[in-house]
């Protein structure tokens, strides 16, 4: 299973060596004054990898592989 790290560009939080499964969960907190359907399914749609780097993108998020 893939690890990833991820960095709001926005706020500068940041979440290192999560699972890729576990990725939604772990930015969730970052965006829960922003409740849209929207940015729930942005949210959602990082767990996909084919959706991931849109999803990313909306967010204003980087995903990138650990080494």
């Amino acid at each position: 299973m893939r690890k990833l790290s991820v960095h709001d560009m926005n706020t500068g939080k940041q979440a290192r060596n999560l699972l890729e499964v576990n990725l939604s969960e772990a930015v969730r907190p970052w965006f829960k004054d922003l409740e849209s359907d929207q940015v729930n399914r942005a949210i959602a749609a990082l767990s996909n990898p084919a959706k991931r780097s849109n999803a990313a993108r909306y967010l204003g998020i980087e995903v990138v592989p650990c080494a």
